[in-house]
């Protein structure tokens, strides 16, 4: 069975220098929703679950950071694991909008 992703390269330096600190920030964001003292709220818990799939979508694709940006295959370049973390970062932000209007 053929896979539709190219061989993986091994990834440098910076690169998993730059996963590592999304990383860290996607941990960083529940870690002081834990220990906050302001009340739990459904809005405040998707917002920081949004945050944390846009962390996810970023250290997936390290090269963006990294490289120069080739905007006329910006599309087929980026990840299907960051393609699906950034589709979740946008359900969470509009369902966010929607619990908002609600509310």
């Amino acid at each position: 069975m053929a896979s539709d992703s190219t061989q993986a390269s091994p990834r440098t330096r910076g690169e998993n220098l730059v996963t590592c600190g999304w990383i860290a920030l996607a941990t960083a964001i529940p870690v002081s929703c834990i220990f906050s003292s302001e009340p739990f709220d459904f809005s405040a818990g998707l917002a920081a679950l949004s945050l944390i799939s846009l962390c996810a979508a970023f250290a997936c694709w390290p090269k963006l950071f990294i490289t120069p940006i080739n905007y006329r295959k910006l599309c087929d370049e980026v990840p299907r694991s960051s393609s699906i973390a950034m589709a979740v970062f946008v359900a969470l932000t509009v369902l966010r909008g929607f619990v908002e209007l609600v509310a």
